[in-house]
Protein backbone atom coordinates (compact mmCIF):
# COMPACT_ATOMS: atom_id res chain seq x y z
CA UNK A 1 0.00 0.00 0.00
CA UNK A 2 2.91 2.43 1.08
CA UNK A 3 4.44 1.56 -2.89
CA UNK A 4 0.85 2.17 -4.86
CA UNK A 5 0.54 5.60 -3.14
CA UNK A 6 3.88 6.61 -3.20
CA UNK A 7 5.35 6.98 0.27
CA UNK A 8 8.94 6.60 0.73
CA UNK A 9 10.99 6.85 4.06
CA UNK A 10 8.24 4.53 5.59
CA UNK A 11 9.50 1.03 7.41
CA UNK A 12 6.58 -1.38 8.78
CA UNK A 13 7.85 -4.37 10.61
CA UNK A 14 5.42 -7.12 12.49
CA UNK A 15 6.05 -8.89 15.89
CA UNK A 16 3.79 -10.42 18.63
CA UNK A 17 3.86 -10.16 22.44
CA UNK A 18 3.68 -14.06 22.54
CA UNK A 19 6.98 -15.86 21.97
CA UNK A 20 6.03 -17.82 18.77
CA UNK A 21 9.42 -16.79 17.30
CA UNK A 22 10.38 -18.87 14.52
CA UNK A 23 6.66 -20.66 14.01
CA UNK A 24 5.08 -20.40 10.41
CA UNK A 25 2.15 -17.79 10.75
CA UNK A 26 -1.20 -19.08 11.01
CA UNK A 27 -2.00 -20.79 7.93
CA UNK A 28 -5.94 -20.13 7.33
CA UNK A 29 -4.80 -15.91 7.40
CA UNK A 30 -1.78 -16.87 5.14
CA UNK A 31 -4.59 -18.32 2.79
CA UNK A 32 -7.25 -15.09 3.05
CA UNK A 33 -4.76 -13.02 2.71
CA UNK A 34 -3.03 -14.60 -0.63
CA UNK A 35 -6.71 -14.72 -1.59
CA UNK A 36 -6.31 -10.71 -1.69
CA UNK A 37 -3.32 -10.34 -3.06
CA UNK A 38 -1.10 -10.45 0.28
CA UNK A 39 2.52 -12.08 1.28
CA UNK A 40 2.25 -13.17 4.39
CA UNK A 41 4.70 -16.31 4.22
CA UNK A 42 7.75 -15.99 6.58
CA UNK A 43 7.67 -16.80 10.56
CA UNK A 44 6.43 -15.19 13.16
CA UNK A 45 8.31 -12.48 15.53
CA UNK A 46 8.57 -11.28 18.91
CA UNK A 47 8.58 -8.09 20.03
CA UNK A 48 12.24 -6.93 20.97
CA UNK A 49 12.83 -3.93 23.55
CA UNK A 50 15.19 -2.94 20.46
CA UNK A 51 12.33 -2.95 18.05
CA UNK A 52 10.30 -0.88 20.69
CA UNK A 53 13.19 1.77 21.09
CA UNK A 54 13.43 2.04 17.42
CA UNK A 55 9.76 2.35 16.75
CA UNK A 56 8.14 6.62 16.36
CA UNK A 57 4.87 4.38 16.44
CA UNK A 58 3.65 0.90 17.93
CA UNK A 59 0.44 -0.16 16.59
CA UNK A 60 -1.15 -2.80 18.54
CA UNK A 61 -4.81 -4.85 17.94
CA UNK A 62 -5.64 -5.70 21.08
CA UNK A 63 -5.79 -3.88 24.84
CA UNK A 64 -3.88 -6.55 26.14
CA UNK A 65 -1.21 -6.25 23.72
CA UNK A 66 -0.85 -2.24 24.66
CA UNK A 67 -0.71 -3.30 28.13
CA UNK A 68 2.40 -5.56 27.50
CA UNK A 69 4.34 -3.17 25.15
CA UNK A 70 3.83 -1.11 28.09
CA UNK A 71 5.64 -3.38 30.28
CA UNK A 72 8.55 -2.95 27.66
CA UNK A 73 8.98 0.40 26.80
CA UNK A 74 9.98 2.92 29.78
CA UNK A 75 6.84 5.37 30.51
CA UNK A 76 8.02 8.66 28.83
CA UNK A 77 7.81 6.67 25.55
CA UNK A 78 4.07 4.96 25.58
CA UNK A 79 2.98 7.98 23.57
CA UNK A 80 4.28 5.85 20.91
CA UNK A 81 1.76 3.28 21.40
CA UNK A 82 -1.82 3.13 19.64
CA UNK A 83 -4.89 1.05 19.23
CA UNK A 84 -5.23 0.42 15.60
CA UNK A 85 -9.07 0.85 16.07
CA UNK A 86 -8.86 4.08 17.62
CA UNK A 87 -6.52 5.49 15.13
CA UNK A 88 -8.69 3.87 12.24
CA UNK A 89 -11.87 4.20 13.06
CA UNK A 90 -11.90 6.29 16.90
CA UNK A 91 -13.39 3.13 18.57
CA UNK A 92 -11.81 2.27 21.95
CA UNK A 93 -11.97 -1.34 20.46
CA UNK A 94 -9.51 -4.21 20.22
CA UNK A 95 -9.31 -5.91 16.64
CA UNK A 96 -9.87 -9.82 17.61
CA UNK A 97 -7.94 -12.43 16.41
CA UNK A 98 -9.44 -14.83 14.02
CA UNK A 99 -7.00 -17.22 14.67
CA UNK A 100 -8.86 -20.44 15.06
CA UNK A 101 -12.15 -18.80 14.20
CA UNK A 102 -14.51 -19.45 11.20
CA UNK A 103 -13.96 -18.05 7.85
CA UNK A 104 -16.30 -14.83 8.44
CA UNK A 105 -13.76 -13.86 11.11
CA UNK A 106 -10.73 -13.88 8.99
CA UNK A 107 -12.40 -12.03 6.33
CA UNK A 108 -13.80 -9.92 8.81
CA UNK A 109 -9.97 -8.67 10.05
CA UNK A 110 -8.72 -9.08 6.63
CA UNK A 111 -10.86 -6.51 5.53
CA UNK A 112 -11.12 -4.34 8.72
CA UNK A 113 -6.74 -4.43 8.22
CA UNK A 114 -7.01 -3.35 4.67
CA UNK A 115 -9.65 -0.49 5.61
CA UNK A 116 -7.87 0.64 8.67
CA UNK A 117 -4.48 0.60 7.03
CA UNK A 118 -6.17 3.18 3.80
CA UNK A 119 -6.87 5.90 7.00
CA UNK A 120 -3.28 5.27 8.60
CA UNK A 121 -1.01 5.82 5.31
CA UNK A 122 -3.58 9.01 4.59
CA UNK A 123 -2.83 9.79 7.90
CA UNK A 124 0.52 9.07 7.41
CA UNK A 125 0.19 11.04 4.04
CA UNK A 126 -1.01 14.06 6.26
CA UNK A 127 1.87 14.11 8.17
CA UNK A 128 4.84 14.17 5.68
CA UNK A 129 2.83 16.82 3.61
CA UNK A 130 1.96 18.85 6.37
CA UNK A 131 4.37 17.98 9.61
CA UNK A 132 1.71 17.56 11.63
CA UNK A 133 1.55 14.41 14.30
CA UNK A 134 -1.41 12.56 13.21
CA UNK A 135 -1.80 9.66 15.95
Amino acid sequence: MLRERGINGVEVDSAGVHDYAGEPRDSTMQAYAQKAGYDLKGKAKFISEEVLNSADYVICMEHFHVVEVQKRLPYVRWNRIHLFNEICFEERTGLPDPSGDTGYMYTYVLQRVEEGCGTILWKISKMMNDGKNFF
